[in-house]
């Protein structure tokens, strides 16, 4: 059983490893809601208020000690960057237009040293290279012939939580949860499935919004082996970004995709999106820690 440590030293035992939010304070400096996160040994802050960054910065680093977490990882106006980097926070991204239309950036605090060491850094930095070099193939992807794509409905749930289990053994949130995967999809989550001639889930991906900010991150990129290289991926994205700008009114889109990754992170190039920073060993996917590309439309 997951368990997370408070600020007052009480354990919380929780009935899954993604996370428990929690709310840090200290009058007069600050107040941040968290989320301590077990399966990626990582606090993210979701909001804070600050007079004092640097006893914030503290705290989170007292509560990151605490549950012997590696990472400190929060995303803030452009303006507060100054503030955070001077409490001992590193930039690692930018996000354009991400507080409704203005730039944010990727703050982190790396609370073990180990956690900045990249084993397969030399790889990723070859397929980064590879995915981003020469122009950007624009033209329009279709569909092969015989299959279809729809926005999930609920009784999609099943499927497209078995598909996401069958890509990915393990992933930051429950997506292979069926209750999950409708909750989020009546809420703020826009999926969309394509399903190949004999009505079979075979690939899907999602846009994750953030109406109030108007802002969506581009995510949950899956497909069977038998369907890689067919270019589905490239045709999902830009249908889900009209998904979300439609339903609400997101302007602003962006992408943390895996380093290791090299047909997505050549499918958001050829999308126009642009590289604006990396997050090291950001989040648990397929059993492991993995560093991420952030890409985004500037």
């Amino acid at each position: 059983m997951a368990s997370v440590v408070l600020d007052d030293n009480r354990t919380v035992h929780l009935d899954q490893p993604y996370g428990h939010e929690h709310v840090l304070e200290k009058p007069g400096s600050f107040r941040t809601t968290v989320l301590l996160s077990p399966i990626n040994e990582r606090i993210q802050v979701y909001s804070y208020e600050a007079d004092d960054f640097r006893a914030l910065a503290d705290s989170l680093r007292h509560l990151a000690a605490l549950n012997d977490y590696g990472k400190i990882w929060v995303k803030v106006p452009a303006a507060d960057r100054p503030a955070f980097e001077d409490a001992g926070f590193l930039c690692e991204a930018t996000f354009p237009g991400y507080f409704d239309g203005a730039d944010g950036a990727s703050m982190a605090i790396f609370a073990k040293p180990d956690r900045l060491l990249r084993p397969t850094g030399a790889e990723e930095d070859d397929i980064l290279r590879g995915a981003l070099g020469g122009a950007a193939s624009a033209a329009p992807k279709t569909l092969p012939e015989g299959y279809t794509t729809t926005l999930f409905t609920d009784a999609d749930a099943d499927d497209l939580a078995a598909l996401y289990a069958t890509v990915f053994p393990t992933y930051p949130y429950p997506i292979a949860d069926p209750a999950y995967l409708r909750e989020t999809a009546a809420s703020h989550i826009v999926y969309r499935l394509v399903r190949n001639a004999a009505g079979e889930l075979v690939a899907a991906a999602s846009a994750e919004t953030n109406p109030a900010l108007r802002n969506s991150e581009m995510t949950d990129f899956a497909a069977l082996p038998s369907e890689r290289g067919k270019g589905l991926a490239q045709v999902l994205l830009p249908m889900l970004e009209r998904d979300a700008a439609d339903r609400h009114g997101i302007r602003s889109f962006y992408t943390i995709a895996r380093a290791l990754s090299f047909g997505m992170l050549r499918t958001f190039h050829n999308c126009g999106y642009e590289l604006t920073g990396t997050l090291v060993n950001n989040c648990n996917i397929a059993g492991k820690f993995e560093t991420m590309h952030v890409l985004a439309r500037k």
